[in-house]
């Protein structure tokens, strides 16, 4: 992969061109990587990629070594793995609830906690997600309880 850095003083604002001959993987991965710094993600499904605010996400998944953002609306797959979005997500409005998922603060409806030291919650869209013991007590702090 070539990379070229043009310095413009009249340019408003950083500006990316990507010329490729197909949307591989790799260009699928420094998209993505170029979209967290935004404030956005990048989500495939069918082939199309969707620019996503990071507000819209409700949690992210992994499976079967993929990684899914889940909105609202619907599901999409990212190139990034899931410690890269830990990484690269406000702290204040996202966690980590377990080993395979990164959740949205803003989009809990409810907790519960389990006997075990876990926690269950509903989000906004009606899912379960656990939080792990191992994750719990910081999300307790996060949001004081």
């Amino acid at each position: 992969m070539k990379i070229h850095i043009i310095y413009d003083d009249t340019a408003q604002e950083p500006e990316l061109t990507v010329v490729c001959r197909e949307l591989d993987d790799e260009v699928r991965k420094v998209l993505a990587a170029a979209q967290v710094s935004e404030n956005r993600l990048t989500g495939v499904k069918e082939g199309q990629i969707f620019l996503l605010r990071h507000g819209d996400v409700i949690y992210i998944d992994t499976a079967d070594k993929k990684t899914f953002i889940y909105t609202s609306e619907d599901v999409y797959e990212t190139q990034l793995r899931l410690y890269e979005l830990e990484n690269q997500l406000p702290a204040a409005d996202f966690f980590r609830a377990n080993k395979s998922c990164i959740a949205g603060i803003r989009h809990i409806r409810s907790i519960r906690a389990d006997i075990d030291g876990r926690l269950l919650l509903t989000m906004d869209t009606g899912d379960k997600l656990w939080v792990s013991r191992q994750y719990a007590a910081d999300f307790r702090k996060k949001i004081g309880m």
